[in-house]
C-alpha cells in the first residue's frame, strides 16, 4: 500500500493544493473580447489540461508545446508535461486492446501541462485562466485546452470553517457543490435559512447514532474469489471513488476491496497518510491533527460504502481513494483515477487476476464550469466518463447541495429530461443511446419523501433518492477532538455516565445528509437488480469476465430502466 511521503509525491514540491487554487472572478478577470462572460469557478492556477491525442505521442506533443510555449513566454512562463500522465498511458498500452480502440482511448486520456515561471523571471505567478483565454479552448484537429477545475465532495457537515477556525482561507475558495461555499447556510444573510438545519446534529448533520437492527446478510457465499459467488455468477461490482473505506464489521475485505490496484498501480491517486490520525477514514483529523475537530468529509467513503451494502449486501465494493479530509481534488487527479479505473475494468473483462469488470461507478463530488455552454464539449471529464459508459459501466453521480438551478458537473453531463411526462422524456440534443448507458444524476429527498431543500434541480437531475438524515456505517476507530458536554463516574464499577460525544463513532454508525448519499442509494439499487438477474441466469449469464461489451451495455440498460424508468431510444 502506497504511503504519503514527501519524497515520493511530485505534487508536494509545488506546495499543497490549497496554495495553488484560484477562484475565477467574472467581474475583474480578463477575457477575450468575443468570449461570453464566465461564471464563478475554482481552478488550479499552475496547470492546464489537454485532450485530443496521447501524452506519449512525442512529435505531436512537442509541436503543441512549442505553439503554446510562445504564448506562455509572453506572459513570463514556461510549460512542462506532467510526467505522471505517462503512467496511465503505459497502463492503457498494456491493456491488450486492439490498435483502433487503444488509439480512441489515448485521445480521451489526454494529459496535463504544468505552468512555471521562466528562470529568473520576477513577473506574476502563473495563472491558467490567462493562458486559456489567450489561446482559446479549441486548438484544432480535435485538440482542446481546458482549466484544471477544483472538484469538491458534497455532504453537509458541522463544525464548519465559518463557525470554527479554518486553516485555509475565508471565504472558502472552493466552489459548489461543496457545502462550504458562497452562499453558505452558516453565513448571514442567506436566501434560504432552512439550509443551515441540515448541518446540525439532530437535524441531519453528521453525528453518531445507535444501530439496533439486524446486519444485512449476503445470500450467496463466495466462490473462487470475492468477485464470484459459490454458484458461479459474478457479483455486482460497485466502484466508489471517494475518501476510502475505514474499518467496520459490516465491511470486511470480502465485501470491500480497499485501494485496488491495476498492474501494481493504485486506482485512486490519493496516497494513504502515514499517520493514521490524518487518514480520512481512521483518525479523520488531517486539517488540524493537533487540535481537531474532524475533517469536513471524515468518514464520507465509509458512509457511502455502507449505503451500497445496505441496498445490496452481495455487491463487491471497490473503495478507491480520491481525496482526503478537506474533500477537494484537482480535476487532473480525478481524471487520472478514472483512467486507471477504466483500465482496471478492461483488465477485469479479460479475466485478469485481481481485477473485476465494474458494473456501477459512484461519484459524490462535482464543480461548476466557467462557461456551461462549453462544458459538454469540455472533453476531459465528460470524455473519460463516456468511455466507461460505452463499456457497460453505469455512472451514478450526486446532483449537489446548494439548492440551485445552475448546472453542476459531472451531474449536468446527464441527459436533460422533461419530468412532466411519465416516464420522463429526453430533451434534445440529449440522447439515450443503446450503446452507452446514460450518466445518472441523483437529487435527495427527506425522510418523509419531500425533496430536500438543499438538493440542486434542473432538467439534468435524473431522479431523487433518500439523501437527508440517512443512517450508515462510520469508521469504528474515528474519534475527534470534541467530547461530551458532561461526563462523570457512574454507580456501577467502571461505569461512566455522559452526554453524547458528537465526534465518537466507536459504535460504527452515524447520521448524515447530502446528495453524496442519495447517489449510492441508486447505485445499490442498480447492483441489487443486477444480482437478481445474474442469480436467475446462473453462471452462463452476463456480467462476468466472459461477457461482451454489448452484453454488458444491454444488462446495464435493463438495470437502469428497472430502477429509474429511463429507456434507450435508438
Amino acid at each position: 500500500m502506497r504511503k504519503d511521503k514527501d519524497n515520493d509525491d511530485p505534487e508536494r514540491s509545488r506546495g499543497p493544493l490549497r496554495w495553488r487554487v484560484r477562484e475565477l472572478n467574472p467581474a475583474i478577470d480578463a477575457r477575450r473580447g468575443d468570449a461570453p462572460t464566465p461564471q464563478q469557478t475554482a481552478y488550479v492556477r499552475d496547470r492546464v489540461l489537454v485532450q485530443g491525442f496521447p501524452a506519449d505521442d512525442v512529435a505531436r506533443r512537442d509541436s503543441l508545446l512549442g505553439e503554446l510555449a510562445k504564448v506562455a513566454h509572453e506572459l513570463g512562463w514556461q510549460l512542462a508535461l506532467e510526467q505522471e500522465d505517462l503512467v496511465e498511458a503505459r497502463l492503457l498500452r498494456g491493456a491488450g486492446l486492439g490498435a483502433e480502440e487503444t488509439a480512441e482511448l489515448e485521445e480521451v486520456f489526454g494529459f496535463g501541462l504544468r505552468i512555471e515561471p521562466l528562470p529568473g523571471s520576477t513577473r506574476r505567478p502563473p495563472d491558467a485562466w490567462d493562458l486559456v483565454e489567450r489561446i482559446g479552448y479549441d486548438l484544432g484537429d480535435g485538440v482542446r485546452l481546458s482549466l484544471d477545475h477544483v472538484v469538491v465532495a458534497a455532504p453537509y457537515t458541522d463544525p464548519h470553517p465559518y463557525t470554527d477556525p479554518h486553516p485555509y482561507t475565508d471565504p472558502h475558495p472552493y466552489t459548489d457543490p461543496h457545502p462550504y461555499t458562497d452562499p453558505h447556510p452558516y453565513t448571514d444573510p442567506h436566501p434560504a435559512p432552512g439550509l443551515a438545519e441540515y448541518g446540525r446534529p439532530g437535524l441531519g448533520g453528521r453525528s453518531p447514532v445507535s444501530w439496533v437492527g439486524p446486519r444485512p446478510r449476503r445470500r450467496f457465499k463466495d466462490g473462487r474469489g470475492p468477485g464470484v459467488t459459490a454458484e458461479g455468477f459474478a457479483r455486482p461490482v460497485v466502484a466508489v471513488l471517494d475518501s476510502g473505506t475505514g474499518p467496520h464489521p459490516w465491511l470486511p475485505d470480502t465485501v470491500v476491496v480497499r485501494d485496488p490496484e491495476v498492474d501494481g498501480v493504485p486506482v485512486g491517486t490519493f496516497p494513504v497518510p502515514a499517520n493514521p490520525e490524518e487518514d480520512c477514514e481512521r483518525g479523520g483529523m488531517s486539517i488540524a491533527p493537533l487540535t481537531g475537530p474532524l475533517d469536513p468529509v471524515a468518514g464520507h467513503g465509509t458512509f457511502i460504502s455502507g449505503i451500497v451494502f445496505q441496498q445490496c449486501p452481495d455487491a463487491l465494493v471497490l473503495a478507491c481513494r480520491l481525496y482526503g479530509g478537506p474533500g477537494i481534488i484537482a480535476e487532473w487527479d480525478l481524471l487520472r483515477s478514472l483512467r486507471r479505473l477504466l483500465v482496471f475494468h478492461l483488465a477485469g473483462l479479460r479475466g485478469e487476476k485481481g481485477c473485476y469488470p465494474v458494473d456501477v461507478l459512484v461519484l459524490s463530488c462535482g464543480y461548476r464550469h466557467e462557461r456551461p455552454e462549453d462544458a459538454l464539449f469540455d472533453a476531459p471529464f465528460a470524455g473519460v466518463l463516456r468511455a466507461l459508459r460505452r463499456r457497460g459501466v453505469a455512472v451514478v453521480v450526486s446532483a449537489g447541495n446548494s439548492g440551485d438551478l445552475r448546472p453542476t458537473y459531472p451531474a449536468a453531463f446527464a441527459p436533460h429530461l422533461d419530468h412532466s411526462t411519465s416516464p420522463p422524456s429526453v430533451l434534445p440534443p440529449s440522447t439515450l443511446s443503446v450503446h452507452a448507458p446514460p450518466l445518472l444524476s441523483v437529487g435527495a429527498t427527506n425522510p418523509n419523501g419531500t425533496t430536500a431543500l438543499f438538493s440542486n434541480d434542473g432538467p439534468w437531475v435524473t431522479c431523487l433518492r433518500p439523501g437527508a438524515g440517512l443512517v450508515s456505517t462510520m469508521p469504528t476507530v474515528m474519534h475527534g477532538s470534541r467530547g461530551p458536554s458532561t461526563e462523570l463516574a457512574g454507580r456501577r464499577k467502571g461505569e461512566r455516565r455522559a452526554t453524547i460525544d458528537p465526534d465518537d463513532f466507536a459504535g460504527g454508525f452515524g447520521i448524515w445528509s447530502g446528495t453524496s448519499f442519495a447517489a449510492p442509494v441508486l447505485a445499490g439499487q442498480i447492483a441489487a437488480y443486477l444480482l437478481e438477474r445474474r442469480a436467475a441466469a446462473g453462471p452462463s449469464g452476463a456480467g462476468g469476465s466472459g461477457a461482451t461489451v454489448p452484453e454488458r451495455c444491454k444488462e446495464t440498460w435493463e438495470a437502469i430502466t428497472a430502477t429509474t424508468g429511463l429507456e434507450p431510444v435508438d
